[in-house]
């Protein structure tokens, strides 16, 4: 009986010498799972998903947007399909219902570009109108250069389409001869390209190719839309599935409100 108890007594000091030389360390933690985070609506908005990618990497380095810019219909649609996490509006008339969130991302103005070679820096909001309805053929008509006017418009279901048809147009109808563009950036794009060219997008992504137009006035600046001097501004949105609710902050910050 001594023996036993005297193997294990020597049993156990080994045991407290190799934990002496070799202590435990824990495991470390288990990584997080990569999430994806599916972004659907506004090509207008695709600046504002940018600044999130950037955000995410920053705080949550697991987490992988994906955009898929289509406008802000078929977002709102696809976000109802359960084929979105979230969807960007460029404009809302009403709310999408189903116990979605809505989340301000502020406010945005849509700018008149121009091809740099029209000839013209500024029309009022009448004339303007007239123009978009297809009225004058030349530019010529409206004090610039002896070139033809090419109209460019938005397809159905672009929530920038229906804020320009909505706080320009008051009703009257962009003319049927208008180029009809899939995207903002094609906008842009196209109008940089063609001679005569006009058309509407997001001051967000206008670059150096194409000219602004003043509207009675006035360029889309920050002090004319906070003095309400220029005509073509809206609120801008980001609509939420509950599982994505702790995302917001992505998109929103602190600033995000419930219109």
């Amino acid at each position: 009986m001594k023996r036993l108890i005297s193997r294990w007594l020597t049993l156990l000091l080994i045991i407290g010498t190799l934990t002496a030389c070799h202590p435990w360390i824990p495991s470390p933690p288990t990584p997080r799972p990569p999430r994806v985070i599916r972004v659907v609506g506004s090509s207008d908005l695709a600046p504002v998903v940018k600044q999130a990618e950037e955000r995410a990497r920053e705080v949550e380095p697991t987490w992988h947007l994906v955009y898929t810019p289509t406008n802000t219909t078929t977002g709102l649609r696809l976000l109802h399909q359960g084929r979105g996490d979230v969807a960007l509006a460029s404009w809302l008339s009403q709310r999408p219902g189903d116990g979605l969130s809505v989340y301000s991302l502020g406010m945005d103005a849509i700018a008149v570009i121009v091809h740099p070679g029209v000839g013209v820096e500024a029309l009022d909001r009448r004339t303007l109108q007239r123009l978009f309805e297809g009225r004058y053929l030349r530019w010529t008509r409206v004090g610039g250069n002896d070139v033809p006017i090419r109209l460019v418009s938005r397809e159905e279901g672009s929530g920038t389409r229906m804020a320009f048809e909505t706080l320009m147009m008051e009703g009257h109808p962009v003319a049927l001869t208008a180029v009809v563009m899939p995207s903002a950036q094609d906008v842009v794009r196209y109008v940089a390209r063609h001679e005569g060219a006009i058309g509407y997008v997001s001051i967000r992504l206008v670059h150096q190719g194409v000219d602004v137009l003043a509207i009675d006035g006035h360029l889309p600046t920050k002090e004319a839309i906070e003095r309400g001097q220029y005509p073509l501004v809206r609120e801008t949105y980001a609509v939420f599935r509950p599982t994505a609710r702790d995302v917001v902050d992505l998109f929103v910050g602190s600033d995000g409100r419930e219109p």
